[in-house]
């Protein structure tokens, strides 16, 4: 299976924890065991970007030795994840959301069990209040297909989705079954979106929620001094309707109940209640929370953190006059978004859903091209057949001449076809046949074989006989010597009759006729692609017209009309038509060759029926210069438009279950055409996740990442040292400067490559004692000739990019 190359990257909160009872790995070289699938390579998230620069490199490198294991399956690891596909129903280019799932579906603790589950709210009175969850998607816009934009990756056609500007993305909705009083949200815990934000406020208007995220609340005595939430609190000034307080030494102003104020670090601080007392009568205290940020959401506008709007974000406090029906939050696009297998959406403000796709798995590969074999024909070149790759001559004309007129590679070398069941081969005379194309098709099995008569023999006295060969990729095999009429033979399920075989001195010929389920005028690939072949009519013909005066001119208007209406249109050349008005003959005989063809081509369909799918053609003309030599001039299917790849080359696929792809080559005198069949049923990895789930995949490489704790399981690069990369520190301890040389043995100007286990996997630390010395590290790990044996306790140091010793 073949994925699209794919990057995920993380930013986590914590990292693994070191398993102290996991099994030894066996000794392996660098990059393995990197480069066979479940692996990652992380850097700190706050490191100099020379150490992302060298976590890249790294990646790249295990990447460039990557170990298929076959299965190429996107895996997501971590936090909540929803893949969108309903039973067998994938997700196909072309599709929208509600094309897979339905345009009304909705997800909630069904799909997503801890970010949209269901729960009970505890109001200020201590009741319960029961409430779902869900999220509603764009199910009728948001499609999976290719595009090109200049915003994204210029001259890079890319498949993922593209979101314009102001595009409805998601509605998230917190239902409540049982109604909330505002009176008495105020003080409480409330969820949205799998966490608790604590309420601070509600206006007097009930449209108006304000919350405190990741809140903490203590209540504080005037005269003392607390630690909340890491901070050191105390009160330098109280009355009966406003309090100071003093935070890290920092002063507040003067607030009220229900007021907040912002630290220096970009904290709040927000007060819940104010409980004065006289000085003569007793100890005033405040009731306060300290929160990381300032939550508000307010009925139709946009949502505020921190003072500030949350780009295209809009809230939506729903209320029956005193309860609280539900809280909608809606997220709409900011300016152009894309969705890609290297970049993820995640809603802004509350950081805790994201859409990501995991690339288009392709599960199997064809390759051919639809090009000129020479000046005045086209080929299929390299189509994959049963026995092998072929070259097979489609369509040819005379030299100079614009229209079409024979099957093959030159009038007298045929490609012979039939649209009935028997067919002429000739083997000598006026037409030197090349070969002919035999098929077997049903729904479930199509076979082709490339076939020709040769060594006709006309022995004295006895039948006419003939030798029957077919292709098998590498050469012409003979399969039957001396075949004589009324002979049957074989080639898998193709079976024919030789219903006269002629070998004189003038003519030798053989006529063919077709068993049960074969054609003379279909080609299938050895995946099942199908091929309606030119066919050329030489017999008589009538065609009625519907003028009163039926000429030849208005058969050729009539013949073009319905080759182009009808992609499966197979004729290419008439050179006999008696065109007549239905009250008898007229111009007897026409003769009708275009100077364009339409070469029809259909997939199967996602349960491998045979030409079942859908169909697209590739049109077959000339360079309209004055030599008019053959040349592909369109590409005719399913996808919206070509997108420029570089200079003159152009890329296209069909948005069906099998996608194929095109990539057009229009420089030169001959254009032509390279086609990319699937085979089977593809399928795109479309994901609703919560921010801590990570998208990898066995095929598409390793996965890097920033300070991940995603990687349980996982054997796993370490770039840069403890103090700036959580694994580090767990790896050797959370130390620094000499405290970091006393522990690893690396001082200043100096690096380590060292193997640890590490929760029943492998972790490679690649560090130093200074940025520059990481990129060392990397630099001598990705390019040494030496072997880098990766076994826990072996380590290398070094002190250049281009030198390390092995530590005994």
């Amino acid at each position: 299976m073949k994925t699209m190359f794919r990057k995920a990257v993380g930013v986590l909160a914590s990292a693994a924890l070191i398993g102290s009872t996991a099994a030894m790995a066996a000794a392996v070289a660098y990059p393995a065991p990197f480069n066979s699938g479940n692996s990652a390579v992380v850097y700190g998230a706050e490191a100099a970007e020379s150490d992302m620069v060298a976590a890249t490199s790294i990646q790249s490198d295990i990447n460039a030795a990557l170990v298929s294991d076959g299965s190429g399956e996107t895996t997501v690891t971590g936090g909540d994840s929803y893949k969108i596909e309903k039973g067998k129903t994938l997700f196909h280019l072309g599709d929208t959301i509600g094309s897979v799932i339905g345009y009304t579906a909705s997800l909630d603790e069904d799909e997503l069990p801890t970010l949209l589950a269901k729960g009970k709210y505890l109001d200020s009175d201590n009741e319960e209040k029961d409430y779902t969850q869900k999220i509603v998607l764009d199910n009728n816009t948001i499609q999976l297909k290719m595009f090109n934009d200049a915003s994204y990756s210029r001259d890079d056609p890319t498949l993922g989705f593209r979101i314009t500007n102001g595009q409805f993305i998601m509605n998230y909705t917190l239902d409540f079954t049982d109604k909330p009083t505002f009176d008495k949200l105020t003080t409480t815990d409330f969820p949205v979106l799998g966490k608790e934000y604590y309420v601070l406020t509600v206006n007097s208007a009930n449209d108006t929620i304000t919350l405190l995220d990741s809140a903490a609340t203590a209540v504080l005595s005037e005269g003392d001094s607390i630690n909340l939430n890491g901070k050191d609190v105390s009160i330098t000034y109280v009355a009966s309707t406003e309090v100071k307080l003093s935070v890290d030494g920092e002063v507040t102003n003067s607030l009220a109940e229900g007021q907040t104020f912002k630290l220096s670090d970009g904290s709040y601080v927000g007060i819940k209640d104010i409980m004065y007392s006289a000085k003569d009568t007793g100890i005033s205290q405040v009731e306060f929370s300290v929160g990381s940020g300032k939550l508000k959401i307010e009925n139709a506008q946009k949502v505020e953190i921190n003072d500030e709007d949350v780009k295209n974000v809009y809230g939506y406090v729903e209320n029956s006059s005193l309860t609280l029906d539900n809280l909608v939050l809606k997220w709409t696009a900011d300016g152009e978004t894309f969705i890609t297998a290297d970049q993820e959406i995640t809603m802004p403000g509350f950081e805790s859903v994201k859409i990501a796709f995991g690339g288009v798995d392709f599960p199997l590969e064809e390759t051919f091209n639809v090009e000129a074999g020479g000046n005045d024909y086209v080929s299929l070149v390299g189509f994959p057949m049963i026995g092998g790759a072929q070259d097979i001559a489609i369509l040819g004309k005379a030299a100079g001449n614009t229209n079409y007129t024979f099957v093959g590679e030159e009038s007298d070398l045929i490609t012979v076809t039939s649209s009935g069941s028997t067919l002429t081969f000739n083997g000598s005379g006026s037409t030197n046949d090349q070969y002919f194309v035999a098929t077997y098709e049903d729904t479930n099995d199509a076979e082709s074989y490339l076939v020709r008569a040769t060594g006709f023999n006309d022995p004295s006295g006895a039948s006419d006989t003939v030798d029957i060969e077919y292709n098998d990729g590498s050469g012409w095999v003979k399969k039957y010597d001396d075949a004589d009429t009324d002979d049957t033979i074989s080639f898998g399920q193709v079976e024919l009759t030789l219903t006269n075989v002629s070998s004189g001195t003038d003519l030798e010929n053989v006529i063919f006729t077709a068993g049960t389920g074969v054609s003379f005028n279909t080609l299938y690939s050895k995946e099942g692609l199908k091929v309606a072949l030119p066919t050329v009519v030489t017999t008589s013909t009538d065609v009625l017209i519907g003028d009163v005066v039926p000429s030849c001119g208005a058969f050729e208007a009539n013949a073009t009309s319905i080759a182009a209406s009808t992609p499966l249109y197979p004729v290419a050349y008439y050179s006999s038509v008696n065109v007549h008005n239905g009250s008898g003959l007229d111009n007897a005989t026409c003769t009708y060759g275009a100077s364009t063809y339409q070469l029809a081509f259909t997939e199967e369909n996602k349960d491998g029926d045979k030409a079942a799918g859908p169909s697209f053609n590739i049109t077959i003309g000339n360079n309209g210069a004055s030599n008019y030599y053959a040349s592909v001039t369109d590409v005719n299917n399913a996808s919206v438009t070509r997108e420029k790849m570089a200079t003159d080359v152009y890329q296209s696929w069909m948005y069906s279950a099998l996608s194929t792809k095109f990539v057009e080559q229009d420089a030169g005198d001959q254009d032509y055409v390279e086609i990319t069949y699937h085979g089977d049923e593809t399928e795109g990895n479309v994901y609703v996740n919560s921010a801590d789930a990570v998208i990898g995949s066995g095929d598409s490489g390793v996965a890097i990442l920033a300070d991940s704790s995603s990687v349980s399981g996982k054997n796993v690069v370490v770039v840069g040292g403890s103090a700036i990369n959580a694994i580090a520190a767990e790896l050797v301890g959370d130390v620094r400067g000499p405290a970091f040389t006393e522990a690893t043995g690396v001082a200043d100007g100096e690096f380590l490559i060292e193997s640890f286990d590490y929760n029943g996997a492998i972790a490679l630390l690649v560090a130093g004692y200074e940025a520059e010395d990481t990129t060392k590290a990397a630099t001598y790990l990705t390019n040494t000739a030496e072997e880098i044996t990766v076994e826990a306790g072996v380590k290398y140091t070094g002190s250049s990019a281009t030198e390390a010793t092995l530590v005994v």
